[in-house]
């Protein structure tokens, strides 16, 4: 009596092509589909009873990252799709006549309202640095010259009609038009010299305006008009339609966005901090929830319910099935079946 079973050549290859068939069958059937619906649910909660530290591997996940995901796959595998998917969902936001604001909850919007009262929603640097930018400075010359020659207009009581010309039309109803239209010339050089010192005045008026603006805009951030200010813009923003919104993403500027966070991906991925810091975190809180399960963590941070994983395995198994009736699972079917055989072969 030996210790292996033996069986002839021509039984051995019958056995083992009557296996490949079977297993390519029934991996698929229905009996598999509902098998794979309960073994994933399964699978979740086995999961969930096991220890942080056995699933996160801090080291592991950083060097599988750093080996996955490197520059070319980026530029020339998840760019392209990230890109192309990009362009769909303008294309789409394009037919939509919806508005933002339809997606926006009342609860949602008390939210962003709340965080809009915050004074620190927008920061003290970022507020100098519009108001204190150069080409602020040129719109607030603009502003303030035009309302000096505004002023000058209306007000300077030699030329304002409310001023010396109407005086002048009152009490010298006879000779008045004549000292007028010398009044106009005097008007005409007194404007000629006026417009430079203008310029000159401003100058210096504007710097100082523009800090003064700055300073006024910082300490009255926590002010109830300029909250209300900002969340008047947040109410435009709701009212805007979809597609108005995507009619400003013309091609080019979705391209020069596509281009900047590819770019940017890829700049983050050749530095070592954002690897250290990833790495720091997950060993934090493996240090921190390490020795409990992953269900106690799941339950620390508020996960109060756990999903319908055969609801989502049945959406999940016509993927599953493309996958198990391809060429290549087919060869490994046939590699192992032919592997378990061999050893059933005589030598």
């Amino acid at each position: 009596m030996t210790d292996s079973l033996t069986f002839p050549p021509a039984t051995i290859s019958a056995l083992r092509a009557k296996h490949l068939a079977y297993l390519s069958e029934h991996l698929v059937d229905d009996r598999a589909r509902a098998d794979f619906q309960r073994s994933l649910a399964r699978y979740y909660e086995h999961v969930l009873t096991l220890k942080v530290k056995d699933v996160v591997d801090p080291a592991a996940i950083v060097a599988g990252i750093v080996g996955f995901l490197d520059e070319e796959t980026v530029r020339k595998h998840f760019a392209p799709i990230a890109i192309e998917l990009h362009r769909r969902v303008v294309a789409a936001l394009g037919k939509e006549d919806g508005k933002l604001g339809d997606y926006v909850t009342q609860a949602a919007r008390d939210a962003i309202d709340a965080a809009l009262a915050r004074p620190d929603v927008l920061p003290e640097d970022l507020v100098r640095r519009v108001l204190e930018d150069e080409a602020t400075d040129d719109v607030m010359h603009d502003v303030l010259y035009d309302a000096l020659v505004e002023f000058n207009d209306s007000v300077n009581p030699f030329f304002a009609d409310w001023g010396l010309p109407g005086l002048l039309k009152r009490f010298m109803p006879i000779g008045s038009g004549t000292v007028l239209k010398s009044l106009g010339a005097v008007r005409a050089e007194f404007d000629k010299r006026l417009e430079p010192e203008i310029r000159k005045f401003l100058l210096k008026a504007t710097r100082k305006s523009k800090k003064k603006t700055a300073d006024l805009m910082v300490a009255k951030l926590n002010d109830p008009k300029l909250i209300a200010l900002r969340k008047s813009i947040a109410l435009w923003a709701y009212d805007e339609t979809l597609k108005a919104s995507a009619a400003r993403m013309d091609d080019g500027a979705r391209k020069n966005i596509d281009r900047a966070v590819t770019e940017i991906v890829v700049e983050i991925l050749k530095k070592d901090r954002p690897r250290e810091r990833l790495k720091a975190e997950l060993e934090e809180l493996v240090t921190a929830h390490g020795d409990g399960t992953v269900g106690d963590w799941l339950t620390a941070i508020g996960v109060t319910k756990h999903p319908d994983m055969e609801k989502l395995a049945e959406h999940v198994w016509p993927y599953v099935k493309l996958v198990l009736e391809s060429p290549p699972a087919r060869a490994f079917y046939e590699r192992i079946t032919w592997d378990f055989y061999a050893t059933l072969q005589a030598p």
